[in-house]
């Protein structure tokens, strides 16, 4: 079993990059980024379904 990973409220700093770039169009945060689940790389559409998931939760946390 492998040991738990402590989320201590810290981000690292790929997780910070990400939402610091999220105001940007979809087609430049996929030219800067690649995301994984699963170990699998995410399809262009599944991308862009995870960058509105996240835009989404940021916004309904600003109101």
């Amino acid at each position: 079993m492998m040991g738990k990973i402590v989320l201590d409220g810290s981000m690292s700093l790929d997780v910070e990059h990400l939402i610091a770039n999220l105001h940007l169009p979809e087609s430049d945060i996929l030219n800067m980024f690649s995301f994984k689940f699963n170990n699998n790389l995410l399809t262009p559409d599944e991308s862009i379904r995870f960058i509105h998931f996240l835009k989404n939760e940021l916004d309904k946390r600003a109101q």
